[in-house]
């Protein structure tokens, strides 16, 4: 590993529009949904390059960045939010987060919050299999993206984890350091990371296990 990530860099513990490292994608030609969206440099400008060789290809299909870096907080309002609709109908805390993590990450687990991944154009499946825009993009994504540093992590065929996102692309130059700390922390000593968790439900579930299934349950293209 070229170096060590600090622990709350890991985890999302930072303010990344304050972070030297990031870039706000709204300052480049990156169409965005929304302001605000940041990323580390390098996958930024990894993805603009794709983004004009795509545009070149298919000038009238949207690529459109749709979420970048999340830090923390901003996950743990997702998760908040989730968790509170759910208890009002489920009583199992644990089941609340199994049902919960089928969309959403635990706040410090998401890899959403490294500044290397990003969600691309739409979030439903149904967009990139039967949208005939959508399986063009979907279709170039898989051909060329890894040519820019780009891998798929949450693929087909995986045995646990997040289900399949074909929205989902990561640069793997950075993110495979990341996650290798990650995976050397959980082995090591889980504790580490855990103690900084402080989400609604955390005490209450498997955390451990669940820390270890959905973050590291990934395709291994991106390790």
């Amino acid at each position: 590993m070229a170096q060590s990530i600090p622990l709350n860099k890991l985890t999302g513990q930072f303010d990344e529009k304050k972070d030297d490292n990031f870039i706000a994608l709204d300052s480049t030609e990156l169409p965005v949904n929304k302001k605000g969206m940041y990323l580390q440099k390098q996958p930024a400008q990894q993805l603009i390059k794709a983004y004009r060789d795509f545009k070149k290809a298919h000038p009238d299909i949207p690529f459109i960045v749709v979420s970048a870096t999340r830090n923390y907080q901003y996950q743990n309002g997702i998760w908040q939010r989730k968790w509170d609709a759910l208890t009002a109908k489920i009583n199992d805390p644990q089941q609340i987060a199994e049902e919960i993590l089928k969309f959403s990450s635990m706040p410090g687990t998401s890899r959403h919050h490294w500044g290397t991944d990003i969600d691309i154009t739409s979030v439903s499946s149904e967009y990139f299999h039967n949208d005939s825009k959508g399986i063009i993009l979907y279709k170039w994504l898989q051909e060329n993206l890894p040519k820019y540093g780009f891998c798929r992590p949450f693929n087909e065929g995986r045995t646990g984890g997040y289900l399949p996102e074909e929205w989902h692309w990561s640069y793997k130059p950075i993110s495979s350091q990341y996650i290798a700390q990650y995976k050397a922390l959980l082995e090591s000593d889980a504790n580490t990371i855990m103690q900084t968790l402080n989400f609604v439900g955390h005490d209450k579930i498997k955390l451990e296990n669940l820390i270890k299934e959905y973050v590291l349950t990934v395709n291994t293209d991106c390790y």
